[in-house]
């Protein structure tokens, strides 16, 4: 009877050490660290040349407007300048003159307000698009933390900075060695082309 009474402690017993054993192992695994260069990232995709394609053609639209605009300036002024100062059309042209010219002025400054927020817009958005890929990469890879790979390049030439200037670049680099292996950019890369690719 004692041993039928000692049997379920025993096996009681080698069930917890064992649990306990299979809990120490787990908290015991090493944790999974991996790079993404998100500047490597942004400059490899291809919505991001797509982008770069659109804002070129923009550029060169809104300068088309620019020349047409500074030709009314000049079409005017030189209407304005056939007259004399005291004709009775002098100041009729000079207002239109004043007025064009203020109008330009006013177009510049919103067109550049908008094409800076319609850029800030894009590039939130796809690094935000970024990082959600860069934790679905991860999860997939069974990855505990990814790290910012940011190393700024220090000029050969240290003529071309400052002592304060090297300085900085010196210590915004996080990291200092990896092996290529941990670096995940380029699966972030083609998860994000297939991506877009598919319209998503």
């Amino acid at each position: 009877m004692k041993t039928l009474r000692i049997a379920p402690i025993a096996l009681l017993i080698a069930v917890t050490l064992a649990f306990a054993s299979h809990t120490a192992s787990a908290q015991m695994q090493p944790t999974k660290i991996a790079l993404a260069n998100p500047a490597r990232i942004f400059q490899e995709l291809k919505e991001t040349g797509d982008l770069r394609k659109a804002l070129e053609a923009k550029g060169e639209q809104l300068e088309k407007m620019k020349f047409e605009k500074q030709q009314k300036l000049k079409d005017l002024q030189a209407k304005r300048d056939q007259l004399k100062s005291d004709s009775a059309g002098y100041a009729d042209a000079n207002r239109d003159l004043m007025q064009a010219a203020v109008d330009f002025e006013v177009w510049g400054r919103m067109t550049q307000a908008e094409v800076q927020g319609e850029q800030k817009r894009q590039l939130l958005n796809i690094f935000n698009r970024i990082t959600n890929t860069i934790s679905e990469v991860a999860t997939q890879k069974g990855i505990d933390l990814v790290v910012t790979d940011q190393r700024p390049e220090i000029p050969e030439n240290l003529d071309q900075v400052n002592v304060d200037q090297l300085r900085a670049l010196i210590n915004s680099r996080n990291v200092l060695f990896f092996k290529p292996q941990i670096d995940i950019s380029a699966d972030v890369v083609a998860a994000l082309n297939a991506k877009y690719e598919k319209g998503q």
